[in-house]
């Protein structure tokens, strides 16, 4: 981005504080008429990446963009996160991981949600859908929604084809899937096809549905205290599995973040299994 530091209506120092909130990566070129280093001091000072004083050569000018534009991308290339959850039907992601996902889309990452099936066997087919692009949009993710038959997800052929297609699309550098431990035969499959197909991926987490067995063994739990009301959002945009699955209740998953959260400091958690982990990311 470009701007001047004195301009109609507003500060471009101003401005500068307002793009990073939303594009974290954007390097900012600050030009100004008034040379002094006081000046100078106080652009960097609001997160400026190069100053130009006036009048400057359209050279210098070009130089500085291609720089800057470079350090963008490389920015970018170290600090991106691109996060992929896999979910059986709607809902099965915002149950397991929704905080999770609710803290990946605050801090910028890109976030996108898999669903293999439109749930047909649990409602509506079109209502689940439709609830499902909402809760996706109040997680600030995007959604891909598949069309596998409801209790006949494969755990090969299709299942992967879907989650490999979704890989190539996001990139993704962190992958959450359902448990091997689950009472429910597309929630194991899912877990088996994302094996399968995001072995390449460097970040490869398990969340936990209502349906897990006591077999479920989590080793990381997420601190989502400040992302929980969003999780309950999400999982309300459900109308009409809400009436009918105890297990949607929010004193229930309240209750559940508050059990997990004692692993972690007494904060409200989500628990994961950790199949594959980079430190430090």
């Amino acid at each position: 981005m470009i701007t001047d530091v004195e301009m109609p209506g507003g500060s471009g120092l101003e401005l500068i504080q307002a793009v990073k909130a939303v594009h974290k990566w954007t390097c900012v070129l600050v030009m100004t008429g008034v040379v002094s280093a006081e000046y100078a001091r106080t652009a960097l000072q609001n997160d400026a990446d190069g100053l130009l004083f006036k009048p400057f050569a359209r050279e210098e000018f070009l130089e500085q963009v291609r720089k800057l534009t470079q350090l963008t991308r490389r920015r970018r290339q170290q600090e991106r996160r691109s996060v992929l959850a896999v979910g059986a039907h709607p809902d099965d992601v915002e149950i397991g991981c929704g905080g999770t996902l609710a803290m990946h889309a605050a801090r910028q990452d890109e976030v996108t949600i898999l669903t293999l099936s439109h749930g047909a066997e649990g409602g509506d087919a079109r209502i689940r859908a439709r609830e499902a692009r909402a809760a996706a949009g109040l997680l600030h993710a995007r959604l891909i929604l598949g069309d596998l038959q409801d209790t006949r997800v494969p755990e090969g052929g299709a299942s992967i084809e879907l989650i490999q297609q979704a890989i190539a699309e996001v990139d993704p550098t962190h992958v959450y899937t359902h448990s091997q431990y689950d009472t429910h035969q597309d929630h194991r499959n899912t877990h088996r096809a994302t094996m399968v197909a995001a072995r390449g991926v460097g970040q490869l987490y398990c969340y936990q549905t209502p349906s897990a067995t006591v077999e479920f063994r989590p080793g990381l739990f997420i601190d989502i205290t400040d992302h929980l009301p969003h999780k309950l959002e999400a999982i309300e945009a459900y109308q009409s599995q809400t009436a009918l699955r105890e297990y949607l209740a929010p004193d229930l998953i309240v209750a559940t973040a508050r059990y997990w959260g004692r692993f972690a400091g007494y904060v409200m958690a989500e628990p994961l299994e950790v199949i594959r982990q980079r430190v430090g990311q």
